[in-house]
């Protein structure tokens, strides 16, 4: 199976419901993008930037390019103006497929969306044959930082995806996250692998008009970050009458530990699987999951490797971590795994610089069952007074002591984003009782709010300065 040429085999199965209530089987779905495809060029290869929404448009642009065998360049509708152009003009796209009355004269139309080109010459000779799509990381706010992937990444992970979620032609995904986040594009290519229905919608569950689309169309699952379970408990999650409700997952970030257990209850009661899910954009978005519902004593854990993926420890010298409960760095292999990144569009000509072996950058540790718990990230520790300080750690802390706040730093250096600076005493208090941190080395930030990614996670860049921080988890 290959999600972007073989469409056509599931026939008249429904592929897409979208927003309007208007079906499309796959046979349509094929036909549009084969049309999409062939307004592109038929000699060489081209870069094609996609200004995407959860809408049939922005579909039929992914597939086509890839399928035509372009390489695509995601970026959501909401990205601000200043990213935009900092993106065009890293990556020199050839093409633009957008939603917009764009200048000139389009190559091809669907909807409200035009394929333009653009002012950039063409130079399709210097993307690499294997590449077919670059995501943006999710640290990039500000930042143009891509990840390398191959068209046999994006099937190999859709179909991983596909097994361990047992999906069939029955299940209705509806897009509860962007197109442009790798986590969004997995629930969209796992889905098509098994030739169920996508329910596209731009509207965030915390609207009515999410939740009536949701029961109109009997969707089975729903995907969000840690920040979607937040949002669910304040809309009553658990009074909610979704009788056609059979999984929901959760990756993007750590959740709670007593979040996952209330959701594992939530999800026995409904009949339905919990799935708690490790991934990053580096690996085509997933790489472990937990049934959490199933293990209640793991809320901690983020499970198994996918399958056909492979997890593993390694120590500070490299040597290969044997012993349950010993920390390590965390490895992945699989075909999944990224070519490698990209800040330009000179980096779009380099071939696979992993060999499909990644150093997540995680510091992790598994137990005699085999299951992984992460432990921190390599980059979000720092030294305070020569002793190693994990921040999240205490961020975890501060918020269960009822402080809304974030963490960053340096070595020497502890940074604090707050939303109540009336609180900095309480905050240094409880940070030298319980981790003996100095006052003088805490730089405290007073913000209105903590701010978010389009993709719903802490935007970490935007207030510490540093788009390593808080990378995809």
């Amino acid at each position: 199976m290959d999600i972007y040429q073989d469409l056509h085999r599931y026939g008249d199965r429904t592929a897409v419901v979208d927003a309007c209530g208007t079906r499309y089987s796959y046979r349509e779905l094929h036909d549009m993008v084969t049309a999409f495809g062939a307004a592109l060029p038929s000699v060489g290869r081209a870069l094609i930037l996609l200004r995407t929404r959860n809408r049939i448009e922005s579909l039929v642009g992914y597939l086509g390019g890839i399928a035509a065998n372009h390489v695509v360049l995601p970026v959501d509708r909401s990205v601000g103006d200043d990213l935009v152009r900092q993106v065009r003009e890293a990556y020199r796209p050839e093409y633009v497929w957008e939603e917009s009355p764009s200048d000139g004269v389009p190559l091809f139309t669907a909807g409200s969306y035009r394929l333009v080109r653009t002012d950039h010459a063409p130079g399709g000779a210097d993307l690499h044959e294997r590449l077919s799509a670059v995501l943006l990381t999710s640290g990039s706010t500000g930042s143009p930082k891509g990840v390398r992937l191959s068209r046999r990444s994006l099937n190999a992970n859709a179909s991983s995806i596909a097994e361990y979620l047992t999906l069939d032609a029955s299940e209705r995904a509806i897009t509860s996250l962007p197109m442009s986040y790798s986590y969004g594009l997995s629930v969209i290519n796992s889905h098509l692998w098994a030739g169920g229905t996508l329910l596209l919608t731009d509207d965030s569950l915390v609207k009515r008009e999410f939740w009536d689309f949701f029961r109109e169309h009997r969707a089975t699952s729903f995907s969000g970050v840690p920040y979607t379970y937040d949002m669910l408990d304040t809309l009553r999650f658990a009074h909610m009458e979704l009788p056609s409700l059979r999984s929901f997952t959760q990756a993007g970030g750590k959740l709670r530990a007593e979040t996952v257990e209330r959701y594992a209850a939530e999800a026995k009661k409904r009949s339905a699987g919990f799935y708690v899910m490790y991934g990053q954009t580096e690996a085509t978005a997933r790489i472990a999951y937990l049934r959490a519902d199933l293990h209640p004593d793991k809320s901690e854990s983020i499970g198994a490797a996918i399958p056909d993926g492979k997890l593993y420890l390694r120590d500070t010298n490299g040597l290969a971590v044997s012993e349950p409960h010993t920390h390590g760095n965390l490895h992945y292999e699989g075909a999944n795994v990224m070519l490698g990144y990209a800040r330009n569009r000179a980096d779009l000509s380099k071939g696979d610089d992993l060999g499909g072996c990644l150093d997540t950058g995680d510091i992790a540790y598994f137990d005699q069952d085999g299951d992984y718990y992460i432990v921190g990230r390599r980059s979000r520790f720092v030294k305070m007074s020569g002793v190693r300080t994990d921040l999240d750690q205490i961020e975890r802390q501060l918020q269960q002591a009822g402080f809304t706040c974030v963490c960053g730093g340096k070595d020497e250096e502890l940074s604090i984003a707050l939303e109540d600076i009336s609180a900095a005493r309480s905050v240094k208090q409880l940070l030298r009782r319980m981790f003996h941190i100095d006052p003088g080395q805490v730089r405290l930030i007073e913000v209105a709010a903590i701010p978010k990614t389009a993709h719903g996670k802490t935007a970490y860049a935007q207030m510490f300065g540093s788009a390593d921080e808080g990378d995809s988890r």
